[in-house]
């Protein structure tokens, strides 16, 4: 039976195509976060992780700007914007839903604790997270398994007991590597990776998905 949900943070429950609102582009906000979340991978391959995600997403702002032709004077408005996202349609009554079927919620962000506190708590979706646990606790980024066994082992549950929501097929492949069971939200008409393992659950948006989650058999 499930006892706990770990829920990403950024681009799971929170939109970042607020990003690119300062120019007028909210479309480059995916291609923020992407280009970020890639060199933070790449930092945790290779053991170099001194820098924090939001220093991996002010290098993203300059990269995405410059390809863009954009004026990088505006650069410093869209990575504050990068810290203070709203939350996804429908994140807090799936919070909600999930909360009322009796399992445990917690946080699992690829920034620090405080950090992802703060995103949380200015999109209003801290009061509804028992913990917000970070990748600065093991310093490294996810997917490296260390961050999902840090996970598991503050929970105290079985990690069959726990499933990861993510939008991020990698962070689900990193959960499962680790154990967990996986959900993977969508947000919008997208394939899955034929190469990771397939999601116990999917849906189309946070609310669908909180509700397969509560009606899935996890024997």
């Amino acid at each position: 039976m499930l006892r706990a949900v770990l829920l990403d943070v950024n681009g799971t429950l929170t939109d970042p195509s607020a990003i690119g609102d300062a120019w007028a582009r909210p479309d480059l906000g995916e291609r923020v976060l992407q280009h970020a979340i890639s060199t933070a991978m790449v930092a945790a391959l290779l053991h170099d992780v001194e820098l924090t995600f939001r220093e991996h997403l002010s290098a993203a702002v300059d990269v995405v700007a410059a390809a863009a032709d954009l004026d990088p004077r505006a650069n410093a408005r869209v990575l504050e914007s990068a810290g203070a996202l709203p939350a996804r349609p429908g994140a807090a009554d799936a919070l909600a839903t999930l909360r009322d079927g009796n399992l445990r919620i917690v946080a699992l962000t690829n920034s620090g604790a405080e950090a992802g506190r703060a995103t949380l708590a200015g999109c209003g979706l801290l009061p509804l997270v028992e913990r917000v646990l970070g990748v600065d606790a093991v310093s490294t980024f996810k997917p490296h398994p260390e961050v999902y066994a840090y996970a598991v082992s503050e929970l105290r549950e079985d990690p069959d007991r726990i499933a990861l929501i993510a939008t991020h097929p990698w962070d689900l492949a990193g959960a499962a590597h680790g154990g967990m069971r996986t959900a993977w939200v969508r947000h919008r008409p997208r394939a899955w990776p034929s190469v990771f393992p397939a999601p116990d659950v999917q849906a189309e948006t946070l609310t669908g998905l909180a509700t397969a989650i509560l009606a899935h058999d996890w024997q």
